[in-house]
């Protein structure tokens, strides 16, 4: 088993950044995890976002359901890391396509400047544009394992093995 990344033992990666823009009604979360997949990307973080949605999908704090809201709303943080996935993984409350992992935050404000936020879920669409910024952890990868403490699939990093793939990554550890 690889070592893990710890407070006291930090594992470090240069990185890729990589730019996007999604378009008017592309759905957000699902486009990302799907590049990951695409891209073969075991370990990355969103680092800048600017944009609006017409449709946001949130589970607000230690709420087990998604609210749906409907509207036009400015994204004021837009936050987490993604990852490719084992299929059927789970991800801390995000949802998982074939293999692509995400644990993002979302804040949001409407007409009003109200703002509201949590996390990420399938379902935001985006209104006139979203511009992020990826940083692509080459030396790394991201796994979502049980931890006994949370109760919840949380992020576990290790050193990623070179030559191997995401996949192969996930099967050694």
């Amino acid at each position: 088993m690889t070592e893990t990344s710890t407070p006291a033992t930090p594992l470090y990666s240069r990185g890729r950044h990589v730019t996007l823009r999604l378009k008017p009604g592309e759905e957000v979360l699902g486009t990302l995890q799907d590049f990951v997949v695409t891209h073969g990307i075991a370990a990355c973080a969103i680092v800048s976002s600017v944009g609006s949605l017409t449709h946001a999908a949130i589970r607000y704090a230690n709420q087990p359901d998604t609210t749906r809201l409907e509207g036009h709303f400015e994204i004021c943080s837009l936050i987490g890391t993604l990852e490719c996935a084992a299929p059927g993984e789970a991800l801390n409350g995000a949802e998982a396509s074939a293999q692509g992992g995400a644990h993002v935050h979302l804040s949001i404000s409407d007409g009003s400047g109200r703002m509201i936020g949590g996390h990420m879920m399938r379902g935001c669409h985006v209104y006139t544009t979203l511009e992020i910024v990826l940083l692509v952890l080459d030396e790394l990868s991201f796994t979502r394992e049980h931890c006994d403490a949370s109760g919840y699939s949380e992020l576990v990093i290790r050193a990623a093995l070179r030559g191997k793939t995401p996949k192969e990554n996930q099967e050694t550890t």
